[in-house]
């Protein structure tokens, strides 16, 4: 594939990482949910009003560099998941965050350093897994990027970026039924950005216009 496509409108890991130790359990979810749906305003500003109460929290610090990500705020969203990984080392989706960051960047390298160091503290990481697919799917390893995709899906159904992104490395492969396939998993659990994946398939978007 031609790196010139764009991968980075698709939806990545959640907020909230495979283990919890939040003060406020129900308010983190909240954020990740609206993350998980794309009202990035909310969960920015919840966020936000998070760590001012409970700056100690890694979750919330994770949640706070998820949401400024999703803005593109690349530089602020590094400096919460390393105030994340400060209070735990081991908290795995920051480590995913972190690669998105670099992969909206244009470091690929890294990204894929941080994607593996998340597989490594947790290797049933989702989000994780379907992190790599997006990098091999930009960098032309499209069958790889369906393992790891499958990898993904058989450990969590339930998450729409990941069928989502299984449809994009499966385009790109030439399995046009599969691609269908894994397109209405991600209709049927509510993916937000549909056309995005209807336009990168009709080759009308460009990493220049993310």
């Amino acid at each position: 594939m031609n790196r010139n496509y764009l991968i980075a409108a698709i939806s990545l890991a959640a907020a909230v990482g495979c283990t919890s130790r939040t003060n406020d359990l129900p308010w983190l979810t909240k954020i990740d949910q609206a993350l998980n749906t794309g009202d990035f305003d909310y969960s920015l500003k919840e966020a936000a009003k998070y760590v001012e109460k409970y700056p100690d929290s890694c979750e919330g610090w994770s949640a706070l560099g998820w949401a400024t990500a999703k803005t593109d705020d690349l530089d602020r969203a590094q400096e919460c998941f390393d105030k994340c990984l400060k209070i735990n080392p081991q908290w795995d989706n920051a480590y995913v965050g972190k690669g998105v960051t670099y992969r909206k960047a244009g470091d690929l390298d890294n990204a894929r350093k941080s994607y593996l160091e998340a597989v490594r503290i947790v290797p049933d990481n989702a989000e994780a897994y379907s992190s790599l697919l997006v990098i091999e799917v930009m960098e032309g390893d499209n069958k790889k990027a369906v393992e790891y995709g499958q990898k993904a899906w058989a450990l969590r159904q339930d998450l729409a970026s990941i069928p989502a992104n299984l449809a994009v490395a499966y385009h790109f492969l030439g399995d046009i039924a599969r691609r269908d396939q894994y397109y209405k998993h991600a209709e049927r659990l509510g993916y937000h950005r549909l056309q995005t994946l209807k336009d990168i398939f009709d080759g009308k978007v460009s990493i220049d216009d993310q």
